[in-house]
């Protein structure tokens, strides 16, 4: 962002964002960034405006992006998956993927508790664990695999983990050369490993979520490939939020002992904690859109093409919607305002 001030990139910003947005909200609401070419919006008014109208504010720039050199350029030919996708496609895939997604999940929290026993065991055997490798990333991630019937074998599973991982450490346009290639291509072999899901569930069908999946979408004429890189956006965006409000979750309320003190004493809090686990420090700080046609957000003009960026982590820390939004980071409560 502005030079001498804070850089996206900068430690101690990504340490602890929300002071920096305080900052921009009260005196650049909406800010040129440079470094992603794109107008980071600070304001709830403004950011809910970007995300909630989806028939001025894609998630893909009209008309197509310029070509990439590499995997990313030959990955540009495949569809768009459920989460990459806009309206009238993202509307079909989401009609067909939504109530199938609701039925599976009412199994998962049965589910989770029983993936969850032998980890938490072996970390009272072991006298702790390191939260995230241990606990936080496997868990969610196997719940995942379970509920979609990818075959239970350590080998698959933990292979698909270090392939999301890569190719999240890629997403960022400004990483390296190798960091960005190396992501494109463990896409394309999520991509080519529920291929050969596909090919299998033809021969054999198999169950889970990936086998009604591949039934309701040759049902509604749509391709192998949507097929494939919606369970790859399934992968890869599925359980990773999970994890990291997991991980932000329990650091908040360590650092918060009467919080988490009241909470223990009364598990029945956990929903509203969660919702302000979410809001407080949730796992999603920025997401991109581009603008459809010519449109105008908080003051300022758009033309179609312009790239913004709706900085969630900023809006809902608003005051103008949240009472006491940003008490001090030994201030967060269990129930949500």
């Amino acid at each position: 962002m502005e030079p001498g001030r804070v850089q996206p990139h900068d430690p101690a910003f990504l340490a602890d964002p929300y002071p920096t947005y305080t900052q921009f909200r009260e005196s650049d609401p909406i800010y040129p960034v440079a470094l992603y070419n794109t107008d980071w919006m600070f304001r709830y008014a403004d950011c809910q405006t970007v995300l909630t109208g989806t028939d001025v504010w894609l998630k893909n720039p009209p008309g197509g992006s310029s070509g990439s050199p590499g995997p990313y350029g030959m990955m540009a030919s495949f569809p768009p998956g459920l989460f990459a996708s806009d309206p009238p496609l993202h509307t079909q895939l989401r009609s067909i993927l939504e109530p199938m997604f609701d039925q599976a999940i009412q199994s998962a929290p049965e589910l989770a508790r029983e993936l969850a026993a032998p980890l938490l065991a072996a970390a009272k055997q072991h006298g702790g664990m390191e939260l995230i490798t241990d606990y936080a990333l496997p868990l969610p991630s196997r719940v995942l695999f379970t509920l979609l019937g990818i075959p239970n074998n350590p080998y698959v599973w933990d292979g698909l983990v270090a392939l999301q991982a890569a190719v999240v450490a890629a997403h960022d346009i400004t990483q390296s050369f190798s960091v960005r290639f190396n992501g494109a291509t463990c896409s394309m072999a999520l991509n080519s490993f529920f291929e050969g899901m596909l090919l299998a569930d033809r021969a054999e069908p198999a169950q889970g979520l990936f086998e009604q999946i591949c039934e309701a979408f040759a049902n509604a004429g749509l391709s192998p490939q949507e097929v494939q890189m919606c369970a790859v956006d399934f992968l890869v965006a599925g359980y990773l939020s999970t994890t990291f409000i997991i991980g932000t979750g329990v650091r908040n309320l360590l650092l918060n002992p009467d919080q988490l003190a009241e909470l223990r004493g009364d598990p029945t809090l956990i929903g509203g904690a969660l919702e302000e686990m979410l809001r407080f420090d949730g796992p999603v700080q920025v997401i991109d859109r581009y603008a459809a046609v010519a449109t105008e957000v908080g003051g300022k003009q758009y033309q179609p093409g312009a790239k913004v960026t709706a900085v969630v982590g900023s809006a809902d820390h608003d005051p103008s919607v949240f009472t006491d939004p940003t008490p001090s980071r030994s201030g967060a409560r269990t129930s949500s305002t």
